[in-house]
């Protein structure tokens, strides 16, 4: 990252709590900076003349993989009512997990982990009369009521892309093998959502604070394992020395974060394989979604774990401390 960079994400957190002068400066560094990255209404061959594509881009490497899913399933109710045809190019706009090598015989990150929202390719969509390229918006509009999209609207889009069969295949073996519709599923996250408090974002419990509601739920519901998903090595042995042999995890600490930085997590995992990072990531997190019971914050991967288990949960918690 360039000292350029730094020192806009260094003035970005100081200003952060500042939220008209913070949302000013947003706008204003769009405007110098992504002037490309707006959406844009394009003609680029004379192909399908009857149909409106949309394209979903990478807004850029600091959002992982399941918080551009829960926008892309958002996406797929919008360009449904609106008669739209979505499909998500990461091959020309890279993301966190993007490598220079082809996974499963595909380069473009959305398809290493997702089936695409429609029949169509990339090249064809780009060869098409009409295509809107998403981004920011100068005049945004403001959603009307009974436009507002509900769980049951985004559980009907997360069968129109899933997850890729291989990964739920991975995740269902963990499952089944390892008895973890039986545990209590504890999510929570560390390293850059404590250290810069990233504007917007909910604020998570501490340890201690989530230890305490593990508890509860354990005299509630019976002593068990407990699949704990973290990024935070500091956060995981916390956990293991209080429940010790009860604390599960399913990637066998591969993905833990050891003598963290305090830098963004893209830059943290950089020199680590990162398709495999989102992978068990996206593992974790269908693993998380058929436990018994969930303890979370409100994350990308909470949201997806809790659409995906579709009200089984015996109980879930998800702590509300606000936002930064």
């Amino acid at each position: 990252m360039s000292s350029f960079s730094k020192l806009k994400r260094k003035l970005g957190i100081l200003l952060s709590s500042h939220k008209s002068l913070w949302a000013f400066l947003y706008k204003v560094n769009q405007i110098i900076f992504n002037w490309n990255n707006r959406e844009q209404h394009k003609k680029f061959g004379s192909l399908n003349p009857k149909i409106k594509f949309y394209v979903m881009r990478s807004s850029g490497t600091f959002i992982g993989p399941l918080s551009y899913y829960m926008w892309a399933l958002m996406t797929v109710c919008r360009c449904e009512r609106e008669n739209l045809v979505p499909i998500v190019d990461f091959l020309n706009y890279t993301t966190q997990n993007s490598v220079d090598f082809p996974v499963n015989g595909t380069c473009n990150a959305w398809e290493y982990y997702f089936e695409q929202p429609c029949k169509y390719s990339l090249d064809e969509v780009y060869h098409s009369q009409y295509v809107i390229l998403s981004g920011w918006k100068i005049f945004p509009s403001t959603p009307r009521k009974e436009h507002t999209i509900n769980d049951a609207a985004l559980y009907q889009a997360m069968k129109k892309i899933p997850v890729k069969k291989y990964i739920r295949d991975i995740a269902n073996n963990k499952i089944k093998t390892d008895n973890i519709k039986d545990m209590i599923g504890v999510l929570i996250r560390g390293t850059d959502y404590i250290k810069l408090k990233p504007n917007g974002h909910y604020i998570p419990p501490t340890p201690q604070q989530t230890a305490e509601k593990l508890d509860e739920f354990l005299e509630k519901y019976g002593k068990s394992k407990v699949f704990l998903a973290t990024e935070d090595a500091d956060i995981y042995n916390y956990f293991v020395q209080r429940y010790g042999d009860m604390i599960y995890t399913s990637d066998n600490h591969e993905n833990l974060l050891l003598n963290y930085s305090g830098d963004y997590i893209e830059n943290e995992i950089a020199s680590m394989d990162k398709y495999k990072f989102g992978l068990d990531y996206i593992v974790k997190m269908i693993c998380l979604s058929e436990c018994k019971c969930l303890i979370s914050s409100r994350t990308a991967g909470s949201d997806f774990a809790r659409l995906l288990n579709h009200g089984r949960y015996l109980e879930d918690y998800l702590f509300d401390l606000g936002r930064y």
